[in-house]
């Protein structure tokens, strides 16, 4: 089954008013608004969808009072959405949309789609240039400096889940996910949906206290330098900071979050491993969330605002 991405991810909005304003300033391209929702696009095509609560066309919530309501990933062929349809009919509702897009629940009770799609593949997004001591990228020039980012795509998503080894074998072994990385003792699992890819696209932690919970969602930019210049300026708008920026041990990523008012995080992500077929699973013993981590943001040397002093690394 070959899966070229996450497509979709569909929130219901405790408040609409600030969902649409949130994902706009994010630098997410708002492409349709009306009393059924908001659909926003990064710039391949993937989408964020927001639709009020009283929405009626939604798939139910895994948990009473969860906001997260679907992901849906894209498929390469009708015949590979036809595997998956045959798949996973053998045991679960599935519905069928006029467009072919498949819709269930997976063992935590998550939203799950597939739909056929081709992310957009023709842009010319250049990184900044840099100057190494051995390689000077950037002769007689000023480096760039980003005002706001501008989200390539969402590269992965995750959750925290009751029933993990049910999650695995789900998108493991049954759609063929790739498995990168394990935290020891089945406290979190990194999947990819296809062999050749970034270091991971579906992360699922094991909840102690057997809850669902939607965690976040990252969505990739250029470079460094845009996810602290996007960062800075998405801060300067009043949106807060939930941990970052830092940098992942596991993925080599370097990270930004900031809470969403729909539930759980969005990240600002960039330089991630990309991995092959020839990559070897690590068994991790040490849930080391950050290399090095910011608890609060970058305060600019203009902003005069106060920063809290708690700390908010624990919460991812």
């Amino acid at each position: 089954m070959a899966f070229t991405g996450l497509y979709s991810v569909l929130f219901s909005a405790p408040d609409m008013k600030v969902a649409r304003k949130f994902f706009s300033d994010w630098g997410l391209k708002k492409v349709s608004d009306n009393r059924n929702g908001a659909v926003f696009k990064t710039q391949i095509g993937s989408e964020i969808i927001v639709k009020p609560l009283s929405a009626k066309d939604m798939p139910p919530p895994a948990r009473e009072g969860m906001n997260f309501r679907e992901m849906v990933w894209g498929v390469s062929s009708k015949s590979h959405l036809a595997e998956i349809h045959k798949e996973l009919a053998s045991d679960r509702d599935v519905t069928v949309d006029k467009d072919g897009t498949l819709h269930c629940l997976d063992p935590n009770g998550l939203g799950v789609g597939f739909r056929l799609w081709k992310p957009k593949e023709d842009l010319k997004l250049p990184r900044t240039k840099i100057n190494s001591y051995s390689e000077q990228e950037r002769v007689d020039e000023v480096s760039t400096f980003y005002e706001q980012a501008k989200p390539i795509r969402m590269g992965h998503i995750g959750f925290v889940l009751p029933d993990l080894k049910a999650a695995e074998k789900f998108y493991k072994d049954r759609l063929g996910f790739w498995l990168s990385d394990r935290y020891a003792g089945g406290a979190a699992i990194f999947l990819r949906c296809a062999a050749k890819s970034q270091h991971h696209n579906l992360f699922m932690i094991w909840s102690k206290e057997g809850n669902t919970r939607y965690h976040h969602t990252a969505f990739e930019v250029r470079d460094i330098h845009e996810v602290f210049g996007g960062g800075i300026a998405f801060d300067k708008k009043g949106w807060a900071t939930e941990v970052g920026p830092g940098r992942h041990p596991i993925s080599s990523a370097y990270f930004w979050y900031f809470k969403n008012p729909c539930e759980g995080a969005v990240e600002y992500f960039t330089d991630s491993d990309y991995v092959t077929e020839d990559w070897k699973p690590h068994n991790y013993r040490i849930n080391r969330f950050s290399e090095w981590h910011l608890v609060d943001g970058i305060k600019p040397p203009d902003d005069k605002r106060p920063r809290p002093s708690m700390s908010a690394a624990g919460k991812l």
